[in-house]
């Protein structure tokens, strides 16, 4: 039951923690060398990465519990062999620190780009199984398995953009069809859903993209059939020509 618990304030602190960050990155108006934060934009941009980020990170559990499995939601960092070492393995390894990739690339591309794009994917994911799984047949996780976890965040994202761009929020919905594409960018949680499965992968990033691209002039529901048939054709000579 502590176990649980503590599961849940971890899982409390990632989401608050990146709606923060997240927020403080939209809020920044960057005109270099000045750099100003507007604070009402700010309040705002917290509460709407809060629904964004809640969102994306209840799609993956949802369909992690489906599968029989459980995810733990983390802030997106690298693991490489010349960061400096934090401690060492009693075999003699080296645990390295963690680049953090979530702090890094929305300043820097903030900065650079003088606010014109803001990385807001910064959220990553481990997966395990349950003890459910475990008394089953095939108790190992699967690469699809993985696949379907980490392409379930975006998906969630771009239906909660589609029904905020119903019901007039188009704001609203471009930023969630903007936090879906980044998610689906082959960087953490996109990486593993290329490597995972390359089919899902394609189809996924050009239905994202289309979507992305049409939500803001064309209606929602010719938006969605739109993406879907060009994803699906995509998709199709993607796997005639390098998967078959």
């Amino acid at each position: 039951m502590e176990e649980i618990h503590k599961a849940y304030l971890h899982e409390i602190f990632m989401l608050i923690a990146a709606s923060l960050f997240a927020a403080f990155i939209l809020s920044l108006n960057v005109h270099l060398p000045i750099i100003k934060i507007e604070e009402t934009l700010f309040l705002q941009s917290f509460f709407y990465m809060l629904i964004i980020f809640g969102v994306f990170i209840a799609g993956q559990k949802l369909v992690a519990y489906s599968l029989d499995c459980t995810t733990t939601t983390k802030l997106m960092a690298f693991r490489q062999y010349w960061f400096r070492p934090l401690s060492r393995y009693k075999s003699g390894g080296e645990l390295k620190a963690p680049f953090p990739v979530w702090l890094i690339l929305p300043l820097v591309l903030t900065l650079l780009t003088n606010g014109i794009i803001k990385w807001l994917a910064i959220l990553n994911f481990d997966v395990e199984t349950t003890t459910s799984r475990i008394r089953k047949r095939w108790k190992e996780i699967t690469e699809y398995d993985v696949a379907k976890i980490a392409v379930a965040g975006p998906l969630s994202l771009l239906l909660l953009g589609i029904i905020s761009k119903i019901l007039g929020f188009d704001s609203f919905a471009m930023l969630c069809a903007w936090v879906a594409f980044l998610s689906i960018i082959p960087i953490g949680a996109g990486f593993k859903l290329l490597m995972s499965s390359r089919i899902l992968w394609t189809f996924a990033f050009i239905l994202i993209g289309a979507i992305l691209l049409l939500i803001k002039t064309a209606n929602a529901f010719i938006t969605v059939i739109i993406a879907i048939l060009f994803a699906a054709l995509i998709t199709i000579i993607y796997y005639a020509l390098y998967e078959k």
